[in-house]
């Protein structure tokens, strides 16, 4: 492994910064109401949803575990509380019309419990596994998650508890279904 192989708080927290520019677009269209700004905004809710989601999966079952055994028990738990909240949040977003008036609100809620969980993740979870794992490890930790990124579900599923061994059994049969929802809908193929 080299040194210049991105570790997993940099694979991370590049996908914060993913999804924090997806938020400061969709908040300057709170408010809007023509055809093809409900249009983005469900697109871009669909695009946030698919990423939280595979995001979330993947630290469940690959990062959290090892926060809670090695590092702090407390701060893990934290983080999967702060997932269930969000997940309960796309779910009622992915019920919802953009035309619907509840809609911004949901997206405002959204917003603010992601930017608030990245907020302490990165203050804290983040400064603690650079200073438990080594380099080598947390890189290894970096391709544990982009692997299971790609086959992780695509939709929110809040019945499921945010444990990584349960995660990583209903994962794949969650993911199929979500993935062929997706391609019947063409969830998640707008251009964005």
């Amino acid at each position: 492994m080299t040194q210049t192989e991105r570790d997993v708080v940099e694979l991370l927290s590049a996908d914060h910064r993913e999804f924090d520019r997806i938020f400061t677009e969709l908040e300057g269209l709170l408010g809007r109401t023509g055809e093809d700004e409900l249009a983005r905004k469900r697109a871009l809710v669909d695009e946030v949803s698919i990423g939280l989601v595979k995001h979330s999966v993947a630290e469940e079952t690959q990062v959290y575990p090892r926060v809670q055994a090695e590092v702090d028990a407390e701060e893990a738990e934290h983080a999967k509380h702060d997932h269930a909240q969000a997940e309960e949040t796309m779910k009622r977003l992915e019920r919802l019309d953009p035309s619907d008036e509840q809609y911004d609100a949901e997206i405002r809620t959204l917003v603010h419990e992601i930017r608030s969980h990245v907020e302490h993740e990165e203050g804290r979870m983040f400064t603690e596994l650079k200073a438990q794992f080594t380099h080598d490890q947390l890189v290894e930790m970096a391709r544990q998650v982009e692997r299971i990124k790609a086959i992780a579900p695509t939709r929110p599923h809040p019945m499921v508890p945010n444990e990584g061994g349960i995660r990583t059994a209903l994962g794949p049969v969650a993911a199929l279904v979500d993935h062929l929802r997706d391609a019947v809908s063409g969830r998640g193929k707008q251009d964005t």
